[in-house]
């Protein structure tokens, strides 16, 4: 509960491992013995105020996902649907799952194992006062806005540029009620915040700050962060 409402999560893990050449979906690959998908797990299920998660999985991963969900430290509140084509249709079939007194839900991607505690603390902290809340970190680079010939438009303020991650929080009814829109719609949309932007635009997304460790596992690159980020905080923890 937060605020006395029920809080629902929801953990999309239905993408597959084509752009790292795997026939292992990304959640379920294993780092430093661990699987991406129980990491993630890991700290969702540790935050006390969550009536329910949900995991959004691929049909072919029923299997690996009934034995990760074995473990009692998951199976107490974690259940499982199966996803869809695309991230945001997944998330869809996340929400039509939710508990009826569901009043409030946070979406979070899986394959971002590294994503603090803390940062889905800040997240819940916010929903208390705003329908949509989204993590995000400054971009360190500039941002070129180019045109059809891959030649620059122009440069935005890099002030005021953010790469947007989740975990992501909103007003259960609210963001039902967009999804219901869109999937009828030919909008196309990268992030579940998104939908304000084409259905909601009086509604105010509240960014908190990000963390640039809150990686999302893509590509064999990433993995390589990965590793290094665990053996550093490992190393960390040996020095207390």
């Amino acid at each position: 509960m937060l605020d006395g409402k029920f809080l629902s999560a929801i953990i999309t893990s239905a993408g597959s491992g084509r752009r790292m050449n795997s026939n292992i979906n990304k959640p379920f690959l294993n780092i430093d013995n661990k699987k991406i998908i129980e990491r993630t797990l890991d700290t969702v299920t540790s935050i006390e105020e969550f009536d329910e998660i949900i995991l959004v999985i691929r049909r072919d991963d029923e299997d690996i996902i009934k034995a990760i969900l074995e473990n009692p430290k998951f199976s107490k509140k974690v259940t499982y649907v199966f996803g869809s084509s695309t991230r945001e249709l997944s998330t869809f079939e996340g929400l039509k799952a939710l508990n009826k007194d569901c009043e409030l839900v946070l979406t979070h991607d899986g394959v971002r194992p590294f994503a603090s505690k803390k940062l889905f603390y800040k997240t819940l902290e916010e929903l208390k006062k705003y329908k949509a809340v989204i993590a995000a970190t400054k971009t360190k680079d500039t941002v070129k806005i180019l045109n059809e010939n891959m030649t620059v438009d122009f440069t935005p303020n890099r002030a005021f540029v953010y790469n947007v991650q989740t975990p992501q929080a909103f007003d259960k009814k609210t963001i039902f009620s967009m999804y219901e829109k869109y999937v009828k719609s030919e909008f196309k949309i990268t992030d579940d915040s998104q939908l304000f932007e084409f259905f909601n635009r009086t509604t105010p997304v509240k960014v908190v700050e990000g963390e640039y460790s809150n990686i999302k596992i893509t590509t064999n690159e990433d993995i390589l962060f990965a590793r290094a980020y665990i053996k550093s905080q490992r190393e960390n923890e040996a020095k207390k």
